[in-house]
């Protein structure tokens, strides 16, 4: 079951939808929302005459602090005409960037909630920082919300895409309490290649029984890819098909102590146009 939502604010335009969202689905599932701001505290910088004096320093904490004040009132406000269980607060660092700090939070929920890219590159590459942390830090499944979207609840229709791996089992294991209840449930395998190391004898099936002993209505689809990426057969089925929500393994690559986005996680985050639940 989903207790404990957590919603990082990320300082782009998207935010504001994600909170709504946020909102509806702790009204839906019964959660408790966390939103979380993250305040970044410069250190001391030595320059050509030392160390910079704490006074400066003090008087720089204090306006970050402010501005992070007046944001929270503005979102206990907000949030304080909605009758679903809630709490707004702060996080001060000196040490970790504001997504990696988000990531740490995160471990404390059920559920991470994030707005996805918005058109502007530096909210995009913000939002893409926010995520990466999220996915392959935190532990916890994230909840991607297209800036502009309305949540659809409770849900009725929803696309899983499947992988035999790892990081497709974990996502969909993760989205588990999100789809009960839902009337319909495809799962989606894009080119599934056919063998003992791959998809089986029959791809989709296996996974599609489980997720029948769950009590789900489950359909396997087997979708060629016909010149596309497997990102836009996977969104264009979510579209065609009338989906809610959108379910995928989040892939990323490791390069020494930092993880780069795989290219179909990438696309799915920049194409977005329905709610994605990602888990790696």
């Amino acid at each position: 079951m989903i207790h404990d939502l957590m919603l990082p604010i990320t300082g782009t335009a998207g935010d504001e939808n994600a909170v709504t969202a946020a909102v509806s689905l702790a009204a839906n599932y019964g959660a408790h929302l966390s939103v979380v701001q993250s305040i970044l505290l410069p250190l001391p910088v030595p320059g050509p005459w030392g160390i910079t004096p704490n006074l400066m320093l003090s008087e720089m904490y204090a306006d970050l602090n402010a501005e992070a004040d007046k944001q929270a009132i503005r979102l206990r406000n907000r949030l304080g005409k909605e009758s679903v269980s809630w709490e707004v607060r702060a996080d001060e660092t000196k040490f970790l960037d504001p997504p990696r700090a988000m990531a740490l939070q995160a471990r404390y929920a059920d559920l991470s909630v994030l707005t996805a890219p918005t058109g502007s590159a530096n909210d995009a590459a913000r939002v893409r920082a926010f995520f990466g942390a999220l996915l392959f830090e935190s532990g916890r499944p994230v909840l991607a919300i297209p800036p502009h979207h309305t949540a659809e609840l409770p849900l009725r229709h929803v696309v899983v895409a499947w992988m035999p791996c790892r990081e497709a089992a974990r996502a969909l294991h993760d989205a588990l309490p999100l789809m009960t209840g839902a009337t319909s449930i495809d799962v989606v395998t894009i080119d599934p290649a056919v063998g003992d190391t791959n998809h089986g004898a029959d791809p989709g099936v296996d996974i599609a029984t489980h997720l029948a002993r769950h009590g789900l209505a489950v359909n396997v689809v087997n979708r060629p890819r016909n010149d596309q990426t497997v990102a836009t057969a996977l969104l264009r089925h979510a579209a065609e098909s009338g989906a809610q929500l959108l379910v995928a393994g989040g892939y990323g690559h490791s390069r020494l102590r930092e993880w780069v986005l795989g290219g179909t996680t990438r696309e799915l985050l920049q194409a977005i146009h329905l709610p994605i639940l990602f888990s790696h």
